[in-house]
């Protein structure tokens, strides 16, 4: 690996990332399959024998963008499980998992698995959030064990201190503001979702709410299309769109190309359920279709080459505990992943462990394949 090449790369890519308006984002991405200029290699890779405290293990690979794979570890065991994705939405031996930049937890043990960050190596970001260059560049597995040996038994905090992987919808209750003295409901109209369906791309927001009772009587939504298929690179202007849902006996239905009210049985995006002569207060996408929520001034239109980058999703995703403090900095312009080597606590079962992330790539530089440090926490 051509050292002096890559500190030249990073060096350009953190200062620009630094004078950019976001330092670490959260949102789930993908990076090339391949890391052409050898960066990001593995500085140990799994172990085999007696078992040390700070060992690497690893890489294991997640697949690819297009293929993605889940690994399963137990830390008990400190080793891989073999199980399809179904097995393991069941089971209850692994404890933590990683797919592409995902990194989850079990929630199906009798008490979930939950996470706690140590809060070491802050400082790898400045007041401003943005990431300091010099540090993540000279970070290495080596030069970080120090703060992963550091964590011992009495830096275990409360349990609620810890955090575990939860379910919410992407659209859910944002759409609409609720006043709890006054009962009244208003439209969050600074909040807006982009929807992916039928190839096509349809940023919308709700613009107003007539209540029926404990439901919408009317719902009227700004909605802007973007018809990749008629070669539109970006949304077109806002068209209202008013949805009656008063004395519906079945949901509402609405198709974003015709910009109307369809039936069931024709190829509908979005729909309002309905119970009691009025629709819920229930915004849903069609199976197919998935979602961004954002606000007004993000997107403009959607760049179908880069759409994969954007963060689009089934309506309802997994929010992450490590999300919080995530485990790495993602950089824009040349889309390499950069480990804070954070020390992260796990509670499974009656046991405590430690976690270090140490390498999102293996030896030839591809990406999804991680090496990590799991010991239990030990004493002084």
């Amino acid at each position: 690996m051509n050292k002096t090449y890559l500190a030249l790369l990073l060096a350009m890519t953190f200062g620009l990332t630094a004078c950019g308006s976001s330092s670490s984002d959260d949102t789930s991405v993908e990076t090339p399959d391949e890391v052409t200029d050898g960066s990001g290699d593995s500085d140990a890779g799994s172990s085999d024998g007696e078992n040390e405290e700070g060992t690497i293990y690893g890489p294991f690979s997640t697949g690819s963008t297009s293929e993605p794979v889940a690994v399963y570890f137990d830390l008990d065991t400190q080793t891989q499980l073999t199980l399809t994705e179904e097995e393991a939405a069941t089971d209850t031996t692994w404890d933590i998992g990683f797919k592409r930049t995902n990194v989850f937890l079990n929630t199906n043990q009798e008490t979930a698995v939950s996470l706690y960050f140590t809060g070491n190596n802050n400082d790898f970001y400045d007041d401003t959030g943005a990431p300091v260059s010099d540090l993540f560049l000279n970070a290495s597995a080596d030069s970080e064990l120090d703060d992963y040996l550091a964590v011992t038994q009495s830096g275990i905090p409360e349990a609620e201190a810890f955090s575990t992987d939860t379910e919410t919808q992407v659209i859910g209750d944002t759409f609409y503001n609720y006043d709890f003295t006054t009962h009244v409901v208003t439209p969050n109209e600074e909040t807006y979702y982009i929807v992916s369906s039928d190839s096509n791309y349809t940023k919308f927001h709700v613009t107003d709410i007539v209540t029926e009772g404990r439901g919408i009587g009317e719902i009227t939504l700004g909605v802007m299309h973007q018809s990749v298929l008629d070669g539109q690179t970006t949304f077109a202007e806002e068209v209202a769109l008013t949805l009656d849902a008063v004395g519906c006996s079945d949901a509402v239905y609405v198709d974003f190309d015709m910009q109307q009210v369809v039936t069931q049985a024709d190829g509908w995006d979005l729909s309002i359920p309905c119970a009691d002569g009025a629709g819920e207060f229930t915004l849903s996408i069609a199976d197919d279709a998935t979602v961004l929520r954002t606000d007004a001034e993000t997107y403009d239109g959607v760049d179908t080459e880069a759409a994969q980058f954007y963060g689009f999703s089934e309506e309802t995703v997994s929010e992450y505990a490590m999300s919080a403090n995530n485990w790495y900095f993602y950089d824009s312009t040349s889309h390499l992943l950069y480990s804070q080597f954070g020390v992260y606590l796990i509670q499974a079962g009656d046991t405590t462990y430690k976690l270090q992330i140490t390498s999102y790539y293996d030896e030839e530089g591809t990406s999804g394949a991680y090496s990590f440090r799991a010991d239990p926490v030990s004493g002084e």
